[in-house]
């Protein structure tokens, strides 16, 4: 069984406040609440390692929790700031984003569909597509 460390929970608490107050203009409770019901599925020991540093696995599901009106507003324009941060953090190589970002945006009414429109189905999809992508270029090749 893992133990949280203060200094992991601090970590975490950190990164959490930095994100926020860096998209304060953005904040809404619609956002709050997206990240409140998105990380609360999880144990805090997924989310940090034992020198209390955050996963590399969950970065990418921390950030879309966080980020998510964001992303959903750069996803429809097919490109920003929001988006590539993702793409980064999906490990997605450079020379794939131009065709990440395309497809995120063509798929735009499947990602923010009303009846699942919450970060982890965004993430959970957009996780799937990549896979799709890769099994594509691979058949390609």
């Amino acid at each position: 069984m893992r133990t949280i460390t203060l200094k992991g929970l601090v970590s975490v608490l950190v990164l959490v406040s930095t994100v926020l107050v860096v998209s304060a203009c953005n904040t809404t409770k619609a956002t709050v609440d997206t990240f409140a019901k998105f990380t609360s599925s999880t144990s805090p020991g997924e989310w940090i390692d034992a020198d209390g540093v955050i996963t590399d696995s969950q970065k990418a599901r921390l950030f879309t929790a966080v980020a998510f009106e964001n992303l959903e507003q750069d996803i429809a324009r097919g490109n920003g700031e929001y988006l590539t941060s993702l793409a980064v953090l999906m490990k997605i190589p450079p020379v794939e984003q131009d065709k990440f970002r395309t497809y995120t945006q063509s798929n735009y009414p499947l990602l923010f569909a009303p009846d699942r429109r919450t970060a982890e189905s965004m993430l959970g999809m957009l996780t799937t597509m990549r896979q799709d992508l890769r099994a594509d270029n691979q058949q390609v090749e």
